[in-house]
């Protein structure tokens, strides 16, 4: 049985292995050692061959182990190994693991049609052994799990939010990239839900952009927002955690929050919940006018004749008709009307006494 196995072996490789040299490898280009789910590694799969190539095609078998894309083109060329001509081809791509524990990807099949030394043309299949990865759990996170060497956001608002035209729409848009991730790694748009709020939402936007740095995943999320009142509002900041790939720890960038309001109903102030220090003197003075006229109408229900006493002294102090009616009393000389006017007026005791003096002497035309 083992001769048999032996000979079918020789069997399947023994024309490759006459017309030539040919070899396939897997190869990591990036650290393998500390992987998490989620994570990508670069790797590259190398053809050598010292036969000329007529046609070829490399098989990536289908797996659940792995997403997978290719970072750029084949890349065909002679090469000069140990002073002899080779053919060589690359072919570099990018893996992310789907699970946690001991992966392979591969074994990877170059199906080729080679020109052998009798200038015939031979087809042959090269294998490249599958590249294995010891994987670890993503690190502990609430909420979508993502994992990237740079996440950068970037948020656009087509005018000022906080001081809109009546019946204005602001739009918002935030880009959201992640290099080393895929498009479908990027966490769903946060929901915006306010009571006070009109709210439309575009179709998301995602992309897979190839850079000389790796791919980057791009989503673009837009809202448009209209406030349902005019009154200000605000949209608390949204945090988006990650894991840094290059520094091996979590991390986050955020939304920032975001004020919305009628400039016709804007006062100037943030709504964040917190009173500022110009509300509290202004909700002070307020307080303080309320206690007072509270007071003073406490005063007159509870004494009603001192106070009228009072607002009567305050009509004689600072009325001008008590001033005039004495002014035209001692014009024309009439005593009594004279008497009044100066009560009126709240003239001093002593000057009622001389007036009375002259109203009831025995000698109308004594001395004042």
């Amino acid at each position: 049985m083992v001769i048999r196995w032996l000979l079918m072996f020789l069997l399947l490789v023994g024309p490759a292995a006459a017309e030539g040299n040919l070899t396939l490898t897997i190869t990591a280009d990036s650290p393998t050692d500390r992987l998490v789910v989620g994570q990508m590694v670069a790797i590259t799969i190398r053809a050598v061959y010292n036969r000329k190539i007529a046609l070829e095609r490399l098989q990536i078998p289908p797996t659940d182990a792995f997403d997978w894309v290719q970072t750029r083109q084949d890349d065909w060329r002679e090469e000069m190994i140990d002073g002899l001509p080779w053919i060589v081809m690359e072919r570099h791509m990018a893996i992310w693991p789907k699970r946690a524990g001991l992966l392979h990807f591969g074994p990877v099949r170059h199906e080729l049609t080679i020109i052998d030394s009798a200038s015939q043309r031979l087809d042959t299949v090269v294998t490249a052994p599958p590249l294995a990865l010891s994987v670890g759990e993503f690190p502990p996170l609430h909420g979508w799990h993502m994992a990237a060497a740079r996440v950068e956001l970037t948020d656009e608002l087509s005018t000022d939010a906080a001081h809109l035209a009546d019946g204005e729409v602001v739009v918002r848009k935030v880009t959201l990239r992640a290099l080393g991730s895929l498009p479908e790694h990027l966490p769903p748009r946060p929901v915006v839900s306010e009571n006070w709020l009109i709210t439309f939402a575009p179709p998301v936007e995602r992309e897979l952009i190839l850079t000389d740095e790796g791919p980057v995943a791009q989503a673009v999320w837009t809202w448009q927002f209209r406030p349902h009142t005019g009154e200000p509002g605000m949209l608390d900041p949204v945090p988006i955690p990650f894991f840094d790939t290059v520094n091996h720890q979590l991390s986050r960038v955020e939304i920032p929050a975001l004020a919305i309001g009628y400039a016709s109903f804007f006062t100037g102030q943030v709504p964040t919940g917190r009173i500022g220090g110009a509300q509290v003197l202004a909700l002070t003075g307020v307080a303080v006018a309320t206690c007072l006229a509270a007071l003073a109408l406490a005063a007159l229900r509870l004494a009603p004749e001192a106070t009228s006493a009072g607002l009567a002294r305050l009509r004689q102090h600072w009325s001008p008709l008590p001033r005039l009616r004495l002014w035209r009393a001692r014009r024309g000389g009439d005593l009594l009307a004279l008497r009044r006017a100066a009560t009126e007026a709240g003239r001093p005791l002593d000057e009622l006494a001389a007036i009375d003096r002259r109203i009831y002497a025995r000698n109308p035309k004594a001395p004042r």
